[in-house]
């Protein structure tokens, strides 16, 4: 279970820093902006400053799933606590986003069901 974990958390993790891509770097094409419901380019334009500083976070996010998922035996006194926390917050924004935009139900199922699934076969293989 903990594998199955560790795949998971660093799927959370690739796809994190996909979103990084998409909203840090790619963002003024139009065919990005209007995944994440920007339509307008002006207004595109005006939020690109939120959405480079969104990137970063998913970055971030990115990077905590990463390096528990890569170093979880190595460094086992911290990488499996990163591990679960990035994996929760990234739970926690798809719940945010589901809740905060039903319409983007999908896009937080995407977001938030592989870390929970991660999140629950580490535990229970620790505490199960």
């Amino acid at each position: 279970m903990i594998l199955a974990a560790r795949i998971l958390a660093a799927i959370v993790g690739l796809l994190h820093v996909w979103i990084f891509i998409m909203e840090s770097v790619l963002w003024m094409r139009p065919r990005i902006h209007r995944r994440f419901g920007v339509t307008d380019t002006k207004l595109a334009e005006a939020m690109k400053g939120v959405f480079l500083n969104q990137g970063f976070y998913n970055l971030f996010l990115a990077i905590g799933a990463l390096y528990g998922a890569i170093f979880f035996e190595i460094h086992s006194c911290h990488a499996p606590a990163i591990l679960a926390f990035s994996c929760l917050s990234v739970f926690g924004a798809g719940l945010v986003l589901l809740v905060s935009k039903p319409a983007m139900a999908r896009a937080a199922i995407i977001q938030g069901l592989p870390p929970l699934i991660a999140v629950v076969l580490y535990f229970i293989s620790i505490y199960g």
